[in-house]
């Protein structure tokens, strides 16, 4: 394929990068060349497949007798797994949006075993030459996508296993996806990058259970909310937070995230001096909102968390002296 095209299909992924979070892409900015526009790849495929399946994409799929039997049979499974819990959308929605998924699956294995051409979606141009300079597994992009079904019905997570479960597919996966291109010489790495994942995306969880419950879902555990006393109904309630039972939930939830941090925290010595900024910058804007959401005694009903302008001068100035620190060490 021309280096040309590929180029181009690595500039558009850079783009949505760019597009779609400033503190993911500065975070970026880091790595070396190589390495970023690797990594820009693996993001936008990953926002691509999220605005799907929220609804953020209008997915324009060339659908086929063949892709139509693949959806139906993926559907089947899915149903069976989900048993019990309703459709998040129409049901014309949700199998427009599943077909999406199911494609973008077939394209990836596609792009894993070099069939991807000049007229394909430039994401998966850009990520067939992923493919080729990383040892990433097809698998793990496989568990996002699966993570992401996951949404295409109402869900409800019981147990914290459940929730660790699902923050595994959509977040701990994709590390392993990312950590393949950062480069590690000891397998322990992928382990402190799973926790790293659960942590993170367990702080997203309590960030936006607000929206969450607009779209019809909640991930906060519903078995240990009723240890406490609450019930799901509760969490409409902007006073929640001066409740004793939420205090006593919230305790019990960040000391889990904690337990994950700790562990999550070891990744960074496994990876070089360059490769491990990225990742440190977002520890540490996860721990902003974390560290707000402690000095707010749990309350995420009242104002949206979000991190303030200071704690992104902050990040920023913190992103430009790790890079020159690195820069400094391979010196």
């Amino acid at each position: 394929m021309k280096t040309k095209l590929v180029e181009d299909s690595y500039n558009f992924c850079k783009q949505i990068c760019k597009n779609a979070s400033t503190t993911f892409y500065s975070s970026f900015s880091a790595l070396d060349y190589e390495r970023r526009k690797a990594v820009h790849c693996v993001y936008a495929l990953c926002r691509w497949i999220d605005d799907i399946v929220d609804g953020d994409d209008e997915p324009i799929v060339k659908d086929s007798i063949e892709l139509k039997r693949q959806t139906e049979e993926r559907n089947k499974i899915l149903l069976e797994i989900h048993a019990g819990r309703n459709l998040s959308n129409s049901e014309d929605i949700h199998n427009q949006r599943l077909m999406a998924l199911v494609d973008i699956r077939n394209n990836l294995y596609r792009a894993s075993e070099g069939k991807i051409h000049s007229k394909d979606h430039p994401i998966f141009i850009a990520l067939q030459d992923v493919f080729k300079r990383y040892p990433i597994r097809v698998q793990d992009f496989e568990t996002v996508i699966e993570g992401m079904e996951d949404d295409l019905f109402s869900v409800q997570c019981n147990t914290w296993d459940e929730l660790r479960a699902y923050c595994y597919k959509v977040a701990s996966a994709v590390g392993l996806i990312l950590i393949e291109i950062y480069g590690y010489e000891d397998r322990a790495a992928r382990l402190h990058a799973i926790d790293l994942g659960i942590q993170m995306q367990l702080i997203n969880v309590l960030r936006d259970v607000n929206e969450d419950l607009e779209r019809g879902r909640v991930y906060l555990p519903k078995d240990v909310l009723s240890q406490h006393n609450i019930d799901i109904s509760d969490l409409t309630n902007p006073n929640l937070s001066n409740n004793n039972s939420w205090k006593s939930f919230i305790r019990e939830y960040l000391e889990v995230v904690k337990q994950h941090q700790t562990s999550a925290m070891h990744l960074f010595e496994y990876l070089d001096a360059k490769s491990r900024v990225q990742p440190r910058i977002m520890q540490e804007a996860y721990s902003k909102i974390f560290d707000d959401i402690i000095k707010r005694s749990g309350d995420i009903f009242s104002t949206p968390i979000e991190l303030s302008t200071l704690s992104k001068i902050s990040l920023w100035m913190k992103i430009n002296y790790m890079k020159i620190k690195s820069k400094m060490s391979t010196e």
